[in-house]
This record gives structure tokens, C-alpha cells and sequence, in this order.
């Protein structure tokens, strides 16, 4: 058994379609609903806004932090670093003016071996002769040692 189903009696059953109904007008909003209205999308808004500018601010916030730590650790590192250069060694430009030659056989008064690279004296080698004690190196093996500590490897006079 088939169940009937209902036609409504005011639409024509010929394929035209009849007009759609217009939706029913909204009831204009009274002068208390556009302030509640109002109110409303300012009371959403504020904590939006506020939101954002705190998202902001902690953006400047992190951003000034790491500016502020790269820097002092940097600061710290050439400050260290100067000191370290300055009061330990000697600068490039003074250790290149002390006394240099070229070993010859007839110079061994101080032993035949550089303390530093514990390496003998070869005939033609550059050498040098600290000014103070008389002890004789290698030129290149003097130099790095001068570089960072401003004595005398063997004695420890101050050159």
C-alpha cells in the first residue's frame, strides 16, 4: 500500500512556477537596539584591540631583550679580548722591531737548541736575540710566544 502524497491546493500543477513569496521584512530596529547593538561590538572590539597591542608590545619586547643581550655579551667579549691582547703580549709592531739575524755556526754561546719548538739552530735559519737576557729563538717560534706573554721563555724577563 502506496501512501497518497499531499498537493497543496494553491499551486498549479502545470509547470509554471509561481512567483516566490518576498521574505518578510526585518522590523527596523528601535533607537535602544542600534545602542545595545553599538555597545556590544565595542565591548567584542576591546579585548581584541587589547590583545593585539600586547602582542605588540611583547614582540618590542623580546626584540629589545635579545638586542640587549647580544650586546652586552659582545661588549664584554672585545673588552676581554682587548685587555687579554694589551697587557699580555707584546703588539705585532714592537716584536718586529727587536734584533733579528741569520744563524751561523759561530753564534752558539746559549746552546744549540730553540726552548720554544725544542728544535736545533740550522745554518741560514732567522733568529732572534732578546734584547734584556741574550737568549736566542727562532724568529717565528719568539714572535707567537712574545704575542701573548711579553717575557723571555727561558728566564722570564720582561722583554
Amino acid at each position: 500500500m502506496s501512501m497518497p502524497i499531499p498537493i497543496p491546493h494553491d499551486v498549479p500543477i502545470s509547470g509554471e512556477q509561481s512567483p516566490s513569496p518576498a521574505p518578510p521584512k526585518a522590523n527596523t530596529s528601535s533607537l535602544p537596539t542600534k545602542i545595545l547593538s553599538k555597545i556590544l561590538v565595542g565591548l567584542i572590539m576591546i579585548p581584541v584591540a587589547v590583545t593585539a597591542l600586547l602582542f605588540i608590545l611583547m614582540s618590542l619586547g623580546f626584540s629589545f631583550f635579545f638586542f640587549a643581550l647580544y650586546w652586552f655579551l659582545h661588549r664584554n667579549y672585545r673588552r676581554r679580548h682587548r685587555r687579554h691582547e694589551s697587557s699580555d703580549g707584546l703588539s705585532f709592531r714592537c716584536v718586529k722591531r727587536l734584533p733579528q739575524f741569520k744563524f751561523s755556526e759561530s753564534i752558539t754561546e746559549h746552546g744549540s737548541d730553540c726552548v720554544v719548538c725544542i728544535d736545533g739552530f740550522r745554518q741560514g735559519q732567522w733568529c732572534r736575540r732578546l734584547p734584556g737576557c741574550g737568549h736566542l729563538f727562532h724568529r717565528k717560534c719568539v714572535d707567537v710566544w712574545l704575542m701573548k706573554v711579553a717575557t723571555c721563555p727561558i728566564c722570564r724577563d720582561r722583554v
